[in-house]
């Protein structure tokens, strides 16, 4: 398990409402907790949305998200 998937589940968010609040796909989601790199825009809107349900602000370099350009 990823420290991202980790967190999303500690939140109580399922894949499907992180990529709605989030507006990112579930193929990108399970990109991320796959450990495989994905678009640093995309990592960012997730870890924003992911941050209102935590009580700190979470950020892709924090949870290792693997990015590409």
């Amino acid at each position: 398990m990823t420290k991202f998937e980790e967190l999303r589940t500690n939140a109580g968010l399922t894949i499907t409402q992180l990529s709605k609040e989030s507006d990112v796909s579930r193929a990108t989601i399970e990109k991320v907790e796959k450990d495989l790199p994905v678009r640093a825009a995309l990592a960012a809107r997730l870890c924003n949305a992911l941050s209102k349900h935590l009580d700190h602000q979470v950020t892709y370099q924090e949870v290792g998200i693997r990015t590409v350009r």
